[in-house]
């Protein structure tokens, strides 16, 4: 108990809806049992410092930490099991609910550069120490309604400043990735990354390389919405992430993104996050960063050597594919066909995002300089905020291009085409004139989405 003497203690009390939530609740009956049993028992880590921040909050989830050993846990809760033993973690479900307690831990060094060589049983000071960041290495009793402090964390915290736990070269040394979940923190918390921790982060940026793709990906599904640009922001003091995921990629300034106009309303564009993690990671990349249309080739090809989820990966290809369009497209193609081939991207995109393409939209509006691909994107945006969905008669479209004698393809591309007119008219076509007046521009079209396919 010498670290109550070291560490001054600091009274605090979440707010009472906190208080008597379940997961709190349970929570200090277990530190409560663990402290009757002569053990020393803390709420710990992140839902700490999240409640200091935010005491009327209820956290999601509360890990314990205590002086107990694995079986001495084990003893006192029936209900509970190893998840790693090793590293003196058990899982606790009380009241229907499932706690990490662990065990105050020492550990080895870190060769290589990911998990520790060995871990013992160690002391407060011991476990302390090794926590990575100082807003996290936050200890609370919850009997005594008590936090102790080892590290300044609470200082920190007032101070909105990251700061690694002890060396910062030695933390930032030990696991990369602690480089990239510093930059998430400063971002989701409106925090700033101390001067130390900036430097370290640079001497330490190759160990990012080593790092497997799902953890860096993990990462970025803890970024909150609308926090992703600065994630972006804070990372690039450090190194230029863009290299961890396109390795190939160069800057051209002579066949760039130069006419992307990076202003407050642009950016305020950009800021628009969305559920899919690498979309947003992309399109701050993209806004940020001059690239050419070989690159574009380049990062298709790398989206497939990244474990994305399928939706994800697709709205990232579309998107790219709207951005370069009139790049891919022969010059003498009519400008009706390629901006009907633009029409048919933004739909794919909002069947596989729904609810969530105004957003995706509102980020391409920063990329589009056509004025006619703009005036389509525009409007679409303005269906999609409304929802409107025109009515249309498949079945007689079916009857009329078999009674046009024309291949079962012009079906879909007929009925995309009505929805196209509606959208830029506001006016539904007969079919039969379509069929009647438009054969050649359907035959050019087919063509055209012949060649884009292949690439």
């Amino acid at each position: 108990m010498k670290h109550k003497v070291l560490f001054k203690n600091k009274e605090f009390s979440p707010y009472s809806n906190v208080r008597k939530s379940r997961i709190f609740v349970s929570a200090k009956q277990i530190c409560s049992i663990l402290q009757k049993n002569g053990y020393e028992a803390y709420i710990v880590g992140g839902a700490v410092r999240d409640l200091v921040i935010k005491p009327n909050s209820i956290p999601k989830d509360l890990d314990i930490a205590t002086s107990a050993l694995p079986a001495e846990i084990k003893q006192l809760f029936e209900n509970s099991r190893f998840v790693g033993e090793s590293f003196g973690v058990c899982l606790v479900q009380h009241n229907d609910i499932s706690f990490e307690v662990t065990t105050f831990r020492k550990e080895g060094e870190y060769l290589d550069r990911r998990r520790p060589s060995n871990v013992t049983k160690g002391t407060f000071e011991e476990d302390a120490n090794r926590r990575d960041f100082t807003i996290n290495c936050l200890y609370f009793d919850p009997i005594k309604n008590k936090i102790i402090d080892p590290h300044h964390g609470l200082h920190d915290i007032k101070q909105k400043v990251i700061k690694c736990v002890g060396d910062a070269d030695s933390r930032l040394h030990e696991d990369a990735l602690r480089i990239i979940r510093m930059c998430r923190f400063a971002a989701n918390l409106h925090f700033e990354i101390s001067d130390e921790c900036v430097l370290a982060g640079k001497r330490k940026s190759d160990g990012i390389y080593l790092l497997s793709k799902e953890r860096i990906l993990l990462e970025f599904e803890k970024i909150k919405l609308g926090r992703f640009f600065f994630f972006f922001e804070n990372i690039n003091k450090i190194l230029d992430i863009s290299l961890v995921f396109f390795p190939k990629y160069i800057k051209d300034s002579s066949n760039s993104n130069k006419s992307i106009v990076k202003n407050i309303i642009n950016t305020g564009k950009i800021k628009i996050d969305t559920p899919y993690p690498f979309f947003n990671f992309l399109k701050t990349f993209l806004y940020i960063n001059e690239i050419n249309i070989k690159n574009y080739e380049l990062m298709l090809h790398h989206f497939d050597q990244w474990p994305l989820k399928t939706e994800d990966k697709k709205i990232c290809s579309l998107f790219l594919k709207a951005i370069h369009l009139k790049d891919h497209i022969p010059s003498e193609t009519e400008i009706e066909i390629t901006d009907f081939i633009f029409f048919e991207i933004l739909v794919s995109l909002h069947n596989i995002s729904q609810c969530l393409a105004y957003g995706i939209f509102i980020n391409l509006s920063v990329f589009i300089k056509d004025p006619l691909l703009k005036e389509t994107l525009y409007k679409m945006i303005e269906y999609t905020s409304q929802n409107k969905t025109p009515s249309i008669n498949s079945t007689e479209v079916v009857k009329q291009v078999k009674n046009f004698s024309f291949e079962k393809k012009y079906i879909s591309a007929v009925i995309k085409y009505l929805q196209y007119i509606y959208l830029k008219k506001g006016i539904m076509p007969k079919i039969q004139s379509i069929l009647q007046f438009k054969s050649q521009f359907f035959m050019e079209y087919f063509e055209i989405s012949t060649l884009l396919n292949k690439k």
